[in-house]
């Protein structure tokens, strides 16, 4: 497949599951000159300096990407990802023509509160309102929502220019590679709308 970001997106809507419907595209942004995005060779970089968290990232994404895709950490040790021109080197002596980046930006905790449904008491004025000054409490319990924020870039690297950007925003999966896929889905869609893949 030419393309290995059409790959990636059209791999990723084939395999997630239907996504949270909380999930959405907070920003998006292309470059006017590009018509499709078209790749040879497209490196994955997860941009954490978490090793084990980086290696996760990136081999689902080289799952989606395809055949064309390489993770980062393949070509790359952990010591050298700092180290720009090594990287730059590094990327342009095995080939790659594409960059697809994504990392997490923010994380937003949300704590609620909740009741268990309405007791009996609500029901009658004068019940309810004995019934607070007796039954008077906090929150029966708290739950704490996560979200994410997370930013994609695609760049090509014969040029080294920015092709296209987005930022996501997604509730907390117990997974990494669910996170991948929830937000390459979103991605999907986006590159799918102003058919660029």
């Amino acid at each position: 497949m030419r393309s290995s970001t059409a790959g990636w997106m059209l791999a990723v809507t084939l395999l997630a599951s239907a996504g949270c419907t909380t999930d959405r595209l907070v920003h998006s942004w292309t470059e006017p000159s590009v018509k499709k995005l078209e790749f040879n060779r497209v490196v994955a970089v997860a941009m954490t300096t978490d090793g084990p968290l980086r290696r996760l990232a990136e081999s689902e994404m080289v799952r989606i990407i395809g055949p064309t895709g390489v993770a980062s950490s393949q070509v790359l040790k952990d010591s050298e990802m700092g180290d720009v021109e090594t990287v730059r080197a590094r990327l342009a002596s095995e080939g790659f023509d594409g960059a697809i980046t994504i990392r997490l930006v923010d994380v937003n905790t949300q704590v609620r509160t909740a009741r268990d449904p309405v007791p009996v008491a609500y029901y009658q004025v004068w019940s309810y309102y004995s019934h607070y000054w007796i039954a008077d409490r906090p929150p029966d319990y708290w739950t704490a929502e996560q979200t994410l924020q997370v930013e994609v870039n695609i760049y090509s690297l014969k040029d080294g220019k920015l092709l296209w950007t987005g930022t996501s925003e997604t509730a907390r999966p117990r997974l990494v590679e669910t996170l991948v896929k929830d937000v390459a889905e979103l991605v999907s869609r986006r590159l799918k709308s102003e058919r660029l893949i």
